[in-house]
């Protein structure tokens, strides 16, 4: 590596070098020779001690191709099928959430809920005990859609794939993983640590800001996260295993890895960028792989190039304005800009002023909101403070391409005047028409939906009332209670989101024919259809 590059990487870095702040680590490799390894920021708040490159952290959802691999080579021994429904490994799935298929689950196409997303809902940053996670997924008597038909992202799918890697490899998943691939590799410095109330030597404390300023400890709301986003490693560890995910001479046949970084296409004939844990997509006219993590206080990226030989890894405990997967792009950008296509350009909304604004779907109950960010057009999901930048790929259609899965395409732009336009993702095209904004906000509304509600599924009540001038929603289980700011964005739909979380979902009302609200469906990036009726008394 050149020193122009050098200096470029470290201007990328240096607003992370702080000694008031958490901040990264960052590693990048070159035909498998560590080129850069550098640290900034603090690893601890609390006792003032810096980030080193040898400092552990969370990488959150980067985990994932972990546990699909540990699937295929127990699949090489014939000891397990990934295309047998989850139910041969896990039995007691007896309703629909048992009917989706190993690798569908491992695909995101499985279609079943997920445990940590209606967690969120119902009781926020508390703490269930040990097996809340599998009995909430045998609770579903719905599910998303249908296996196979679409794709929603789900934690809840690995933390199954991961009791049956268990079942059917005859050791506990963790020890399955250190076994199998972290120790035949050299991973020393890697685990798979299920809570983050384990005490880890040399682990980076996680770090969330405050609405004052200050800083609260990062702590993930389960003490079983397995496969869905468990290890703890090093940017040394992720490099050497960047490099094996290339060569792959340690273990694994020819057809397991090429199943790894399979995609497969969609009804409608798209082509997923998610493959079995991993990501491959186009950046600039190069192929990267890469898969970004997120836990609370954290996040990361692992991205390879592999035309290139190149490895990035980026891990940060809550350092301020981070982003691991954007920072691994531009982190790229300095290392061969040269041998890069142009940027994608992006959308103006002074080109698509008809656009802004909030487009709701009957049929899925989501929200996409159209925004205006820097110049730019953004797209937003659900209420989500920050939004997807849209790019013009074809005529009249927009593209918004998500990092961790596959692209949003809005089309039919010449018929946003009559007030539709057509959204596409994971193989599903869904007519979203422009919320009515003609009833001041829905204001009106509010007072109708006042009162108390269940959910089956969520074992939850929720409430709404008025807190202040505020509306609110009020979810709780057995467990905890979570409370959402509620706005209405038109009539018969709102916007929840927590202030801590920012989780956030769309809430559709149903009415029944003398106009009585008789209930609501939640509906989030990760959740459909999720029923609450109403009582009819406290």
């Amino acid at each position: 590596m050149g020193s122009t590059s050098v200096v470029e990487l470290d201007e990328l870095f240096q607003p992370f070098n702080r000694s008031d702040a958490p901040g990264l680590v960052v590693g990048v490799a070159k035909h498998g020779q560590t080129i850069y390894r550098k640290a900034f920021g603090l690893a601890s708040l609390e006792h003032g001690v810096a980030n080193t490159p040898a400092t552990r952290m969370r990488i959150g959802s980067t985990s994932k191709h972990f546990t699909a691999l540990l699937a295929l080579l127990l699949a090489e021994e014939n000891r397990m099928d990934l295309d047998a429904p989850i139910r041969r490994y896990l039995p007691e799935l007896t309703g629909p959430g048992g009917d989706p298929t190993v690798r569908q689950l491992l695909q995101h196409r499985g279609g079943s809920r997920c445990f940590l997303d209606i967690g969120f809902l119902s009781h926020g940053m508390a703490l269930p005990p040990l097996g809340e996670a599998q009995r909430v997924q045998v609770r579903q008597a719905d599910r998303n859609f249908p296996p196979g038909t679409a794709m929603i992202y789900n934690n809840g799918g690995y933390h199954l794939v991961s009791i049956a890697i268990e079942r059917a490899g005859g050791a506990p998943f963790e020890r399955q993983l250190k076994d199998r691939l972290f120790d035949p590799v050299g991973m020393l410095d890697t685990a798979s640590v299920p809570s983050d109330f384990e005490i880890t030597p040399r682990i980076a404390t996680l770090h969330l800001p405050t609405a004052d300023g200050r800083w609260r400890r990062g702590m993930f709301p389960s003490e079983e996260v397995r496969g869905e986003g468990a290890i703890v490693s090093t940017i040394d560890d992720m490099l050497t295993w960047a490099a094996h995910l290339r060569d792959r001479h340690r273990f694994g046949s020819s057809r397991t890895w090429s199943e790894l970084t399979a995609l497969e296409s969609y009804a409608d004939g798209d082509v997923s960028a998610y493959a079995l844990g991993l990501v491959t997509q186009t950046y600039r006219g190069v192929r990267v792989v890469h898969h970004p993590g997120g836990v609370i206080g954290g996040s990361s990226q692992m991205l390879t190039v592999p035309d290139h030989e190149i490895d990035i890894v980026i891990f940060s405990n809550g350092a301020p304005g981070c982003d691991p997967a954007k920072l691994a792009l531009k982190a790229l950008d300095a290392l061969i800009d040269d041998k890069l296509g142009p940027n994608a350009p992006t959308a103006s909304a002074e080109e698509f002023p008809g656009l802004l604004g909030d487009w709701w779907s009957p049929e899925s109950g989501m929200v996409y909101s159209l925004v205006e960010e820097n110049n730019a057009l953004s797209l937003t999901l659900c209420g989500f403070p920050v939004g997807m930048p849209l790019r013009p790929e074809r005529e009249s259609t927009l593209v918004a391409s998500s990092l961790g899965l596959s692209d949003i395409t809005i089309s039919g732009l010449d018929s946003a005047s009559d007030d539709r336009i057509l959204i596409s993702f994971g193989g599903q095209s869904i007519a979203h028409r422009r919320v009515n904004t003609d009833s001041n906000g829905g204001e009106s509304f509010a007072s109708a939906v006042l009162g108390s509600y269940w959910s089956d599924d969520a074992n939850c009540r929720a409430l709404i009332e008025f807190e202040g001038p505020r509306l609110v929603l009020r979810c709780s289980d057995a467990y905890g209670q979570a409370n959402s700011a509620l706005t209405f964005i038109g009539d018969a739909v709102a916007i929840a989101r927590q202030d801590l979380t920012m989780w956030s979902c769309a809430l559709s009302f149903a009415a029944n024919d003398e106009g009585e609200i008789t209930g609501f469906q939640i509906n989030s990036p990760r959740t459909r259809h999720l029923r609450f009726v109403r009582r009819t008394s406290n």
